[in-house]
């Protein structure tokens, strides 16, 4: 009796241990294949340009692997976001729209110094809000302040390794330069508007405004202000 006893506690004690052995394998399988898809997803961002190329917002991991990796994909989103936003800025520039009748009554053309200053003021910010957002301190708040149902550490060191990379680090700089580029063509189209409004300011007597159009009464000066109209076209 005594020995049946002992078969049995042996059999069960087996039975555990290979059950132990099949629960920690599927846990390691699981978590090669989840850590494997987070690195190809990443690979992804890390690997083509942030500024042209659409980022995949697929969340193709599980459980916290899927919370490292939608904080990852929103964050650069956020980032390549001002990039969009600074390029829109410069596309909204419209000469017909900014020397309209309603913001030259009267000849007085003060209110085009205005929209130019704004113009320049909402540049400057997505500027500073993108260099606020690529610092390690706003990069690790944005893990740090997920929740995770186990092993935290291990998942925001994965964010981490790809957050604050070099590799990444390049991506930073790559689409801050291209926000730059945009910038500079803003100010250049800012500049050729300045231009104008000084051009009209110096021939006040030969235009005039009807139907909130301007109307000039000398073709030569027309033809030179819309010559300049053109180059935000080039």
């Amino acid at each position: 009796m005594e020995n049946k006893k002992t078969i049995i506690a042996i059999i069960i004690v087996v039975i555990l241990i290979i059950l132990l052995i099949g629960v920690s394998y599927l846990f390691y399988d699981y978590n090669q294949t989840q850590l494997k898809t987070l690195t190809d997803e990443s690979n992804k961002i890390l690997q083509e340009s942030i500024a042209t190329e659409e980022i995949d917002m697929d969340i193709k991991t599980k459980r916290d692997y899927a919370t490292v990796e939608k904080a990852i994909k929103e964050y650069v989103q956020k980032l390549k976001n001002i990039y969009i936003q600074m390029e829109e800025l410069g596309e909204q520039i419209d000469p017909d729209v900014i020397f309209s009748g309603e913001n030259i009554e009267d000849k007085n053309l003060d209110k085009i110094d205005t929209i130019i200053s704004e113009y320049k003021e909402k540049s400057k910010e997505y500027l500073e809000e993108y260099e606020g957002l690529i610092t390690e301190e706003a990069i690790s708040e944005n893990i740090n302040s997920q929740k995770f149902s186990s092993r935290r550490d291990y998942y925001i060191s994965l964010y981490n390794t790809v957050m604050l990379g070099d590799v990444m680090k390049s991506q930073y700089e790559l689409l801050e330069n291209e926000i730059e580029k945009s910038k500079d063509n803003l100010y250049d189209k800012l500049t050729i508007i300045s231009n104008m409004k000084q051009f009209l300011e110096s021939n006040s007597r030969y235009w005039s405004i009807k139907d909130k159009k301007i109307i000039f009464t000398n073709t030569n000066i027309m033809t030179e202000f819309y010559n300049m109209k053109n180059e935000l076209s080039d």
